[in-house]
């Protein structure tokens, strides 16, 4: 039955040549390392497969990555991004029957695909970030997000002091996005114990306009501080929402979330978390490369410099909105990482379920 399968699979590859080539972007040759010795590095390909790179920092970091240590371990590499659904599983198969050593994907849509892949292609390694593939044969990148949420809410509360009323619109219920919501509330009650998390579930990545309304609803509820847990891309509509609310001198204020979104463009965005795909990246080669990548889920967070937060890990940002995140602020934001980093303090996030 596997022998068919990976004749249907060669058969499709066939027939996508094309559309893969032109999906993808390719290093034109090999680059030749040698270690201290003068020995040559042993050659293997790696393959990235994600959605499109553009500048969305979230793959770009990964994919940098990779590109650093093609050059430094001189292997060859691929990227491709996918760009509809159907693509994933397509691609995957694609890379796989073409040879390719290691196979990372980044997001979520990697998962199930890689798990049917590392069925049927035994002797390839599959890795996969920030998602978790049913298949215990693929290394899982995951993040300890709680940890990072944890420190911003510590930093929140820090700077907001009379505040007991906090907001938080996010993407959908799951257990992994509880992981924010419960690090979050967790900071901030460490610093204020009575206070309140209210929050909305949009149930999209993308809808910026309900995004939008949860936020004004929430402002009228009374919180100045909304954080922003839905997509990088779509807490767009929160940002809109702070600009709009400074003009008639009712400021709100939130938070990025993946990557560094502060900007003095909007100075109502005070900090963030932040994924480090590229760290990740760099993580799953090396560790492949010596024969010590773990299979299943590993978790990530602030000791290993997978997750971070902007102005504690790393210390510097875009920009710094310093008459509301004071030296105060970020002295306390940064005591917190060092406390979790040194193992002083653990959160351990229960099941959704249980807390209702």
């Amino acid at each position: 039955m596997k022998r068919m399968e990976k004749i249907v699979a060669l058969i499709m590859v066939l027939v996508m040549a094309l559309g893969l080539t032109a999906g993808c972007s390719k290093n034109a040759e090999e680059s030749e390392t040698s270690d201290n010795s003068g020995k040559k590095k042993n050659k293997f390909k790696v393959a990235m497969i994600s959605t499109e790179i553009g500048s969305e920092a979230f793959n770009l970091n990964a994919y940098n990555a990779m590109i650093d240590a093609s050059k430094k371990y001189g292997f060859e590499y691929v990227s491709i991004e996918c760009t509809d659904t159907t693509a994933w599983e397509e691609n995957t198969m694609a890379v796989s029957e073409e040879g390719y050593d290691l196979i990372v994907g980044v997001g979520w849509n990697t998962a199930e695909p890689f798990a049917k892949a590392a069925d049927l292609y035994p002797d390839i390694t599959y890795a996969v970030i920030d998602t978790v593939s049913s298949n215990e044969n693929v290394t899982s990148i995951t993040f300890r997000e709680e940890e990072g949420a944890y420190v911003e809410g510590v930093m929140l509360a820090t700077a907001f002091p009379e505040d007991d009323l906090f907001g938080y619109v996010c993407s959908y219920q799951t257990q992994a996005t509880y992981k924010y919501r419960y690090g979050y509330e967790q900071g901030i009650k460490s610093v204020n114990q009575g206070a309140k998390i209210i929050y909305n579930y949009v149930n999209s990545y993308t809808d910026t306009s309900l995004v939008y309304e949860y936020t004004v609803q929430q402002q009228a509820a009374g919180c100045n501080v909304i954080i922003g847990g839905v997509s990088s891309a779509a807490n767009a509509g929160i940002y809109q929402a702070c600009l709009e609310f400074a003009q008639k001198e009712t400021p709100i204020y939130t938070t990025g979330l993946s990557i560094d979104q502060t900007t003095p463009d909007n100075p109502y965005i005070l900090g963030g978390l932040l994924k480090n795909t590229g760290t990740c990246m760099t993580n799953i080669i090396e560790n492949y490369i010596t024969g010590t990548l773990k299979k299943g889920e590993q978790r990530g967070g602030l000791k290993e410099g997978a997750f971070g937060v902007v102005y504690v890990t790393p210390e510097d940002a875009n920009y710094r909105n310093e008459d509301i995140f004071t030296d105060k602020v970020i002295t306390a934001g940064r005591a917190a990482a060092d406390k979790i980093i040194s193992g002083e303090v653990v959160i351990e996030v229960p099941e959704e379920a249980a807390q209702k």
